[in-house]
C-alpha cells in the first residue's frame, strides 16, 4: 500500500480535536441563541484555528500521483460520492426533521467545508490534467479561487491556501524541531492575543472585486494565524505521540475515520437542539455556565453521533447515501 494510503495517528486524532471544536462552539452557539457567543475558554477564537486545521489535515493527505493516474470524471464523481451525498443525504434530513424546505444558501451555510474541499479538489486535479509543475498549479488554483465572483462559494478563497499548507507540511514535517513547534506556538499565541471576531471570514468575506485595505488585512491574518496555528497543532501532535508517556492518545485515532459523520449529522442535532430551546423559551448567556453546558452537551452528541454511524455502516444503502462509504 502507498504510505499515503494508510492513516497517520496524529492526522486522525488531529480531525477529532478539530470536530470536536466545532460540535463545542456550534453547542455553545444553540444554548446561547447568539452567533458568535461569550465563552469564557474561547470567546470566539477557535473560529480562527478549527477550519484551518481540517484544510490543512485534507491537504496533508493528498496524493498528487494517484490523482494525476485518475481521470478527471473518475476522480470528481468518487469525491462527490465522499463529500457530496453525504451533506445531501443529512441535508434532507435536516429539512425532514425541522419541516422546512431551506434554501441553498443554508444548505451551502452549513456544509460549506465539504462543498470547499470538493470543489478545491476537483480545480486543483483539473489543473493537474495540463500542468506537471506543483508550485504553479497551486499558485494558479489559489488565484482561480480568489477571483470567484459568486457570493456563496467564497469561503473557497478561504480555504484553499490551508490546503497547499498541509500539502506543503507533509514534506517538511520530519525536519520540523521541537525547537520550531516552541516558535510557532508563541506565535500563535500571539496572534490568538490581538484576534478578535471581525478578522472571521464569516464577518469580512473577501473578494478582488472588492477589496479595501482592511480587508486585505483580515485576509492576512487570518490565514496567517490559521496556518501557525495548525501546523503548530499538527506537529505538536506528531511530537507527543513519540513521547511513550503520551501513547495513551493513539486511542483517539481510532475515531478519526468518523469525523466526516461527526460533522454532517451535527447539524441535525443542533437543530433539534435549537428547536426544544426555543419553545421552552430557555437559553443560557452566563459565561462559565455555557461553557460547562456546551461541553457536557457536545460530549453527548459526539457519543449519539458514533453510535449512530457505527449503526448506519451496517446496512450498505445507508453506509453509502449517509456516510460517503463504499
Amino acid at each position: 500500500m502507498n504510505k499515503l494510503d494508510t492513516r497517520l495517528d496524529y492526522i486522525d486524532i488531529c480531525k477529532v480535536v478539530a470536530i470536536y471544536i466545532v460540535t463545542f462552539t456550534h453547542c455553545a452557539q444553540q444554548l446561547s441563541g447568539e452567533k458568535f457567543p461569550n465563552l469564557l475558554i474561547s470567546k470566539d477564537s477557535f473560529i480562527s484555528i478549527n477550519m484551518a486545521i481540517f484544510m490543512i489535515a485534507s491537504g496533508f493527505v493528498i496524493n498528487i500521483e494517484k490523482m494525476k493516474a485518475t481521470s478527471t470524471k473518475d476522480y470528481i464523481l468518487s469525491k462527490a460520492y465522499r463529500l457530496l451525498l453525504p451533506m445531501t443525504s443529512w441535508f434532507v434530513v435536516m429539512c425532514i426533521v425541522t419541516f422546512s424546505c431551506h434554501t441553498f444558501a443554508t444548505y451551502w451555510s452549513l456544509y460549506w467545508y465539504l462543498g470547499s474541499l470538493f470543489f478545491c479538489l476537483s480545480i486543483i486535479k483539473i489543473l493537474l490534467n495540463y500542468i506537471s509543475n506543483i508550485l504553479l498549479v497551486c499558485i494558479l488554483s489559489i488565484l482561480l479561487t480568489s477571483f470567484v465572483p459568486m457570493i456563496f462559494f467564497e469561503r473557497i478563497c478561504y480555504m484553499m491556501p490551508f490546503l497547499w499548507v498541509g500539502y506543503g507540511l507533509r514534506h517538511c514535517i520530519e525536519r520540523i524541531s521541537n525547537h520550531v513547534i516552541v516558535i510557532l506556538i508563541i506565535l500563535y499565541c500571539i496572534m490568538y492575543y490581538y484576534w478578535d471576531i471581525s478578522y472571521s471570514i464569516y464577518v469580512t468575506p473577501f473578494h478582488f472585486w472588492s477589496a479595501d485595505a482592511q480587508s486585505f488585512f483580515s485576509l492576512f491574518f487570518r490565514f496567517t494565524i490559521g496556518s501557525v496555528g495548525g501546523v503548530a497543532f499538527i506537529c505538536l501532535l506528531r511530537a507527543l505521540l513519540m513521547v511513550p508517556t503520551c501513547s495513551w492518545l493513539k486511542r483517539l485515532a481510532i475515531y478519526g475515520r468518523y469525523t466526516l459523520a461527526f460533522y454532517t449529522m451535527s447539524f441535525i442535532l443542533n437543530a433539534i437542539l435549537v428547536r426544544i430551546l426555543w419553545h421552552i423559551n430557555w437559553f443560557i448567556s452566563t459565561p462559565g455556565v455555557l461553557d460547562i453546558a456546551s461541553l457536557a452537551v457536545s460530549s453527548l452528541m459526539m457519543i449519539l453521533m458514533y453510535y449512530a454511524q457505527e449503526l448506519l455502516e451496517k446496512n450498505k444503502i445507508t453506509r453509502i447515501v449517509f456516510l460517503g462509504m463504499k
